[in-house]
């Protein structure tokens, strides 16, 4: 234990306190009603200043700005402790004592809890230490030792990684936003409402149902692709069922031919390795959300694209 707590010591931050923090942190917690809670605000609000001032100076971009942050009544069953770093999430301000052996995390966890960073408060209340810092994670046991903290160094490589994984989503966001303007785009909910667009036939219609159907030529084969929508009237969510079937020379989909849709941040391939006549995949989309249905034989292959 006692090397782990050097290594974790060695690796910790210490950071100033300035009057200009002692100040506003002061101001904060005067809102709250008893001593104690206001001790505990000022404490909590000290740190998140300190958490600020760190990850600006290391080029995140924090967000302490919005009046919401600071207004008592909006937040008044929680004690605004969470530092947002923008496009990551939050980060869980906690403070500590000096020598403090065990932990206690909050038992409120935050809306988009990326983590807990830990910061020591001196007695004097001009300097913290950025101690370490858990990841966010389920909850099985609240108290923990201070040595089954990580590192200050562990944690920018965790949000450093997390904004890259940040990044490259959206870049791929961007890619399919772009790749839907230069293509025809089926609207889904127009079936609903009895309109068809281009080569797709109606099959089946009722109120909240509708399945259309289209004949697709791939590789010298005829395929009929068909969609069904149905939209939840709990959620006003839509749930696209696409049914894929061969119509040609065999009466069984050719080995090899793969179908494929966008699934979150990956795409799920169907492939047809034995005989069958077709395939079949379901999925649960948002309103107006945009996916594509592909296609595939070997190098060849055809997309539609559609909004539901």
């Amino acid at each position: 234990m006692t090397d782990k707590l050097n290594v974790l010591q060695d690796l910790a931050i210490p950071f100033p306190i300035t009057t200009s923090f002692r100040h506003q942190a002061r101001a904060y917690a005067a809102q709250y009603f008893t001593p104690k809670i206001q001790q505990r605000i000022y404490l909590h609000t000290l740190a998140v200043f300190v958490a600020d001032a760190y990850f600006q100076m290391l080029g995140f971009e924090t967000n302490l700005n919005r009046p919401e942050r600071w207004d008592v009544i909006k937040r008044l069953w929680s004690e605004a402790n969470e530092l947002e770093l923008l496009g990551l999430g939050n980060l869980e301000c906690c403070v500590i004592v000096k020598e403090q052996e065990k932990i206690i995390l909050p038992s409120d966890i935050v809306s988009n809890n990326i983590g807990y960073l830990f910061i020591e408060i001196a007695d004097s209340e001009k300097e913290a230490v950025l101690m370490g810092f858990l990841p966010a994670f389920d909850i099985k046991h609240e108290e923990l030792q201070i040595t089954d903290l990580q590192s200050i160094d562990d944690l920018i490589d965790y949000l450093y990684q997390k904004e890259t994984s940040s990044l490259a989503e959206i870049a791929e966001i961007n890619d399919l936003s772009l790749e839907f303007t230069e293509k025809k785009i089926t609207y889904l909910r127009n079936w609903l409402n009895n309109i068809y667009e281009g080569d797709w036939q109606p099959a089946t219609r009722d109120l909240r149902n509708a399945s259309c159907k289209k004949n697709i030529s791939l590789t010298g084969q005829i395929f009929k692709m068909q969609l069904s929508v149905s939209q939840n009237n709990d959620d006003h969510d839509q749930l696209i069922f696409v049914t894929v079937i061969i119509q040609g020379e065999n009466t069984v989909l050719p080995m090899g031919m793969q179908v494929s849709v966008p699934d979150e941040s990956d795409i799920y391939t169907e492939t047809v390795n034995e005989a069958g006549d077709l395939i079949k995949i379901l999925l649960e989309l948002s309103p107006d959300e945009e996916f594509w249905v592909e296609l595939r034989i070997g190098e060849t292959f055809i997309r539609e694209y559609f909004i539901t």
